[in-house]
């Protein structure tokens, strides 16, 4: 079970939110991204959305951990070398939305790991390529 405390903490790492539901601590944080569908701008958590969770921990303290991501085509690639670099495995490049303006996609990414481990990796690699702000 993961509690509070430790999604509060994960949250930090990322400059975003946690919650735990069901036991699973998701945190977020939203891009900034001029995106549009329908062409209509959204500025919705289901368009921007730099979200991680960590839940069902193992008795060596590992949790399954997953993310995603709103990206731009360009960061994709990067994106991908700098997870790949830090052990995490990337399972999906797809668009959610038809009749979108902007070029744009969404990118997931798992692993079993020590979730602060685990969010401060996904953090650095988002950094690098400029999907998080540098601190």
């Amino acid at each position: 079970m993961i509690n509070q405390t430790l999604c509060n903490r994960l949250a930090r790492i990322i400059g975003g939110t946690g919650s735990v539901t069901n036991g699973a601590c998701v945190v977020q944080t939203l891009r900034d991204l001029n995106v549009r569908i329908l062409g209509r701008r959204s500025r919705s958590p289901l368009t921007l959305p730099f979200a991680l969770s960590v839940e069902a921990r193992d008795s060596r303290g590992r949790t399954l951990n997953l993310g995603e991501t709103v990206i731009l085509e360009r960061e994709i690639n990067p994106f991908i070398s700098e997870l790949r670099k830090r052990g995490i495995k990337v399972t999906a490049v797809h668009n959610h939305w038809l009749f979108q303006s902007t070029s744009f996609k969404y990118i997931h990414w798992e692993s079993i790991d020590n979730p602060v481990s685990f969010v401060q990796k996904s953090a650095a690699a988002a950094r690098a390529v400029g999907i998080l702000p540098k601190r």
